[in-house]
């Protein structure tokens, strides 16, 4: 076959002809940062014969690129019948950081046979990269292992954990791989975004100052309602049923557990909850599973930002007679006492809905730093990291889950210093402000079990909740659950595909290493989770494997889509859930006016922030659960 430099060109399958014969598709995944005339040498490999290189130049890139976009050029070689793989060398100038590529497809022109190359790699400069047809095995099943240990080696060295970015708190990565950065189009979408909102001067001096009345508040929306639209329900604040439906349905929708004994701690007794029990005793609704409640104990003298009070509320709950829950007590500080007394719904109206927001407060900042950021995004770093260190990229469990990884440590490099760093977001608008939310991130980190929080049935059954006839509103749990059953059977039809026996688990030293780094202390580069599933330190079976493989996969998708996408309608009227409340929690029952309670929400300029960050979180950019940008 003649040598010879060609371009990328922009075609679809029309375009595929059989005047040459093959057409090579390569799908990108991102827009090269550097400049685009360099030489990326490929070679097609099959039936024991190697074609000549076949050299082809990329002059410019399209200024629009997407990932998944795909280009075509066509190689000679009829003497290949079957193609086994493709072998490519980039010259020196596509540098160091190299081209990152999804895959290619290669076509048989003459017998239109297809075949699909999985590569999402960055080919770098001066080495060549061998990718086969179907590139799936397990490692003591390869023929190639050095190859694969030297690849591994490379990645320990890339996706290098460090413990100082969160001391005390999940191991990170010390510093972003390349490979794991945005893709053009996704960081200009959420970056550009973000910057927009910040900047606009013009809607920023329409925050300036304080409310003076509750209903001031509702309208910021009609000032910039193209930017940010009124949230559906701005009554949550106000009525009981939508308080109690946060609790099922919201963005911290993990927490409420059922209630079989009333804590010491919490200063009630049947007498005073007796009215709020529809005609039943304390004991007979404890005993038909009436009451829930929700302890947040974890919250007791954490760092806040100066001059703010962070509550450490016991809330109970009672299911009514029509399914739905109503909160019957709040206690808004663990000791009780005359400064602390425990709120009803029969106190005077602003007072009780003045104890209801602290105790909003309270779930607003376990959530944006437990629920959300500490377990979603930082937790889950340290697997990514672990994944991509001991498992090789032809490994069927690393294809499994790469997928659902998608961003995640893009979105912690930038995130991180945006919600944690002194002056960020966090800082600025959490009463734990950046100290407190690390604080508790670290307290949370060495208490959560995979096998207990992290594993959703698990979850529930601890929590009491389980029973699908309790809470008939609880869509959350019976949604979750449905996903989670999907997820489940969906991984362990997978592993079916790899592993004919659990003999092939044990033997699999790629998967064995990854469990132990998982486990391992962080003074040993370890993640130091505890409840992985398995035995005696090792995967012994495949159910071992799904459970776990299953849990990380439902916790980056769909618990954090649970814990993430409603941030906007949910924090967007701060009434309805605050990040803080300005002065102190009531200390008495005294019956309090409206001023009292527009004197204790946030000012213009401190809702305009939340309403900045909160859209930009609340943005869906990526595609949904089982439609994979990468396939």
């Amino acid at each position: 076959m003649s040598r010879g430099k060609r371009r990328y060109n922009e075609m679809n399958e029309s375009s595929v002809t059989p005047d040459e014969d093959f057409t090579v598709c390569v799908e990108i995944a991102d827009r090269p940062k550097t400049a685009c005339k360099a030489i990326m040498n490929v070679q097609l490999t099959g039936d024991g014969v190697v074609s000549e290189e076949d050299e082809f130049v990329v002059s410019e890139f399209p200024k629009h690129v997407k990932r998944g976009q795909k280009y075509y050029f066509p190689i000679n070689e009829s003497k290949i019948k079957n193609v086994t793989g493709v072998k490519v060398r980039g010259d020196m100038m596509v540098g160091k950081a190299g081209w990152n590529i999804d895959k290619f497809t290669v076509t048989n022109n003459k017998t239109g046979q297809q075949n699909v190359i999985p590569v999402f790699t960055n080919i770098k400069s001066e080495r060549t990269y061998t990718f086969l047809v179907d590139d799936v095995s397990l490692p003591q099943m390869d023929s190639r292992r050095a190859e694969r240990q030297n690849d591994l080696e490379e990645m320990r060295d890339l996706y290098e954990l460090i413990e100082e970015k969160l001391p005390g708190g999940p191991p990170l990565v010390k510093t972003l791989p390349s490979e794991e950065e945005f893709s053009f189009s996704y960081k200009l979408e959420i970056v550009g975004k973000l910057k927009e909102l910040e900047l606009d001067a013009k809607v920023r001096e329409l925050f300036s100052g304080g409310f003076k009345e509750m209903a001031d508040i509702e309208k910021v929306y009609h000032w910039v309602f193209d930017v940010f639209p009124e949230p559906s329900n701005l009554n949550r604040w106000r009525d009981d049923v939508l308080f109690g439906m946060q609790r099922l349905m919201g963005v911290n929708s993990n927490v409420i557990s059922l209630c079989t004994k009333i804590p010491e701690k919490l200063n009630v007794n049947g007498e005073m909850l007796q009215p709020f029990l529809e005609n039943l005793s304390l004991p007979e609704a404890l005993k038909r599973k009436r009451i829930f409640i929700i302890d947040y104990e974890i919250l007791q003298n954490l760092p806040t930002k100066a001059g703010y009070v962070m509550s450490a509320p016991i809330a109970l709950f009672f299911q009514r007679n029509d399914g739905k829950i109503v909160p019957i007590a709040i206690q808004l500080f663990q000791k009780s006492g005359v400064a602390n007394p425990v709120f009803f719904p029969s106190d005077p109206e602003n007072t009780w809905i003045l104890a209801k927001m602290w105790f909003n407060v309270a779930d607003a900042n376990y959530h944006q730093s437990v629920t959300h950021l500490g377990l979603t995004h930082l937790k889950m770093e340290g697997v990514v990291a672990s994944t991509h260190r001991q498992i090789h990229k032809c490994h069927p469990v690393y294809k499994l889950l790469m997928p659902h990884f998608i961003y995640l440590l893009a979105i912690n490099s930038s995130g991180l210093p945006l919600l944690l760093d002194q002056g960020g977001y966090g800082d600025k608008l959490l009463t734990l402000g950046s100290d407190g939310m690390k604080a508790l991130i670290v307290r949370k980190h060495k208490k959560w079990r995979l096998d207990v929080e992290g594993t959703l049935p698990a979850d529930l059954k601890r929590r009491g909740v389980d029973n699908q006839k309790l809470l008939p509103h609880y869509y959350y749990r019976d949604d979750a659950l449905d996903l989670y059953k999907a997820v489940r059977l969906y991984v362990r039809k997978y592993l079916d595909l790899y592993y004919a026996s659990d003999n092939e688990v044990r033997d699999d030293y790629e998967l064995q290493n990854w469990r132990k780094e998982l486990t391992a202390p962080v003074s040993k580069q370890g993640l130091d989770m505890k409840g992985v599933f398995g035995e005696n330190g090792k995967f012994s079976s495949k159910e071992q494997v799904c459970l776990t493989l299953t849990s990380i996969i439902f916790t980056c998708s769909a618990q954090h889509a649970a814990a993430n996408f409603r941030q906007y309608e949910e924090y967007a009227y701060p009434p309805n859930l605050p990040l803080s409340l300005r002065g102190g929690p009531p200390k008495s029952k005294c019956a309090l006016e409206e001023d009292d309670l527009v004197q204790s929400v946030p000012e213009k300029t401190t809702t305009y922030d939340t309403m900045v960050i909160t859209n930009v979180l609340s943005t869906r950019a990526m595609n949904k659960l089982g439609d994979f940008e990468v396939k």
